[in-house]
């Protein structure tokens, strides 16, 4: 889940979000033999919420990448993944990966009040914008890709919806694995994950 969605969630229980509506569908890459150790962190990341910060922004950086990376481990496309502080690679990674951009969450300030005060009866919407840049290297050669995504997903705070959160939930991990896979394919396509690309100097 983002790092927006856990607190909504853990706050209110009531929250159903929807799979995603900018990227398209896509055919997964199938698994790689090569499955590559990632070291991730959160660069210039902006996280906004309308009414107020909920979560800091590198918290829901690293959000982002644990959703994506879990996606990728899933796919068999690496093989494990582990988050460091910015500017802290250790270099014993195949390869570092770089998260920056934004996620801006759009919300009735006045109606996120009104349906906290009747205790969600009221219902209110947050509109999630994700537009991510990242950066890859090869520890190796010291080969650089990059690939973007932008997104989009809509969610729905109330009461009653405390039954469809599951829901909500499985929608949110689908669209993690759609941006996953096509954040995947740019950068395959420029030659990352290939052992023949790593092995060679650019």
């Amino acid at each position: 889940m983002s790092g927006l969605l856990i607190v909504l969630v853990l706050l209110s229980g009531c929250m159903y979000m929807t799979e995603g509506t900018k990227l398209p569908p896509i055919t997964p890459r199938p698994a790689s033999a090569f499955q590559p150790q990632i070291e991730h962190t959160v660069g210039d990341f902006s996280f906004t919420l309308e009414g107020g910060k909920m979560v800091t922004s590198n918290l829901a950086g690293e959000a982002i990448n644990e959703n994506i990376l879990s996606s990728w481990k899933d796919r068999k496309y690496i093989r494990d993944h582990d988050s460091v502080d910015a500017g802290a690679f250790t270099g014993k990674a195949d390869y570092n990966l770089t998260l920056s951009g934004s996620q801006y969450a759009e919300s009735s300030i006045g109606m996120q009040i009104l349906s906290g005060l009747t205790l969600f009866l009221i219902p209110y919407t947050v509109t999630e914008n994700y537009d991510l840049q990242y950066r890859l290297t090869d520890v190796k050669t010291g080969q650089k890709y990059s690939g973007s995504i932008e997104e989009s997903n809509k969610g729905y705070v109330e009461l009653f919806l405390l039954f469809g959160a599951p829901f909500g939930i499985h929608n949110q991990q689908k669209m993690f694995e759609r941006m996953g896979d096509h954040l995947y394919d740019q950068l395959y396509q420029q030659g990352a994950f290939q052992p023949s690309k790593s092995a060679a100097k650019p």
